[in-house]
């Protein structure tokens, strides 16, 4: 009967503290983090457009917007895109807005904006530097010995030679094969080295109890991924070229 009586008090302890544990709040972490910063510079080409150039987090659980949108100058166009604003607490999904830019000419520039509540009170403001220029980050990209070729080639493999034009940093190299199941398959590896290219397609497949959905390629793609540190922004970008031969 002891025993017993010392088990059921066991049991009932335990429950106590399952109870008094799932009782506790929950982790407000993803509550405090976000997803994407604020953007505070931007680079585009002249005569060129982005609808999501500008991305701004809003405060949570409280309905605001972007106004006074401003660049102080003719020659770029700013405008609010795109805004998600809510009062509850939504701790899982970030309350952001977007500012697309149309940028006519070259030169520097600088979008301010206001966040404000729904009564039209500013809450805080930001500043956004927006570079336009057309130089190219990258130079040249060789392979085997020869400019780079978006056809089809018959080389297994080749030196891959990446230069950077001036102010701008190489970071890092990623290719990007198919294996013989057709999954992707990523590596790193170094400027000036071999190369060596894909031999298979990509494969998709999918099987259901009424049919089958499979296609590929006939080409076998390396995919090359160029990371670099971009002259104006100091902000990591890339870039991507890529070459095919006949698949296996």
């Amino acid at each position: 009967m002891k025993i017993f009586k010392r088990t059921v008090s066991l049991f009932l302890a335990f429950c106590l503290c399952a109870g008094m544990f799932l009782l506790q709040p929950q982790s407000t972490v993803s509550a405090a983090v976000r997803n994407k910063e604020t953007t505070t510079a931007v680079r585009m080409n002249s005569n060129s457009f982005d609808s999501s150039a500008i991305y701004i987090n809003l405060p949570k659980a409280q309905v605001c917007y972007v106004q006074n949108i401003n660049t102080g100058s003719k020659n770029l166009i700013a405008k609010n895109t795109h805004y998600y604003t809510t009062s509850s607490d939504d701790t899982y999904t970030d309350t952001y807005a977007s500012i697309g830019l149309y940028a006519k000419k070259t030169g520097k520039y600088t979008v301010t904006y206001d966040i404000c509540d729904k009564a039209g009170n500013k809450l805080s403001s930001g500043a956004v530097t927006v570079y336009v220029k057309n130089d190219l980050p990258v130079k040249s990209v060789k392979f085997a010995g020869k400019e780079f070729n978006y056809g089809l080639t018959n080389k297994k493999s080749g030196k891959l030679s990446v230069k950077m034009n001036k102010g701008y940093t190489l970071k890092k190299i990623t290719v990007t094969t198919y294996n013989k199941a057709g999954k992707e398959v990523v590596k790193t590896m170094k400027n000036n080295s071999t190369l060596k290219l894909g031999e298979y397609a990509y494969i998709y497949d999918n099987s259901y109890s009424s049919g089958r959905n499979y296609s590929t390629s006939l080409a076998a793609r390396t995919k090359i991924t160029i990371t670099y540190i971009d002259k104006y922004t100091k902000q990591e970008c890339e870039t991507v070229y890529s070459l095919s031969r006949l698949a296996k």
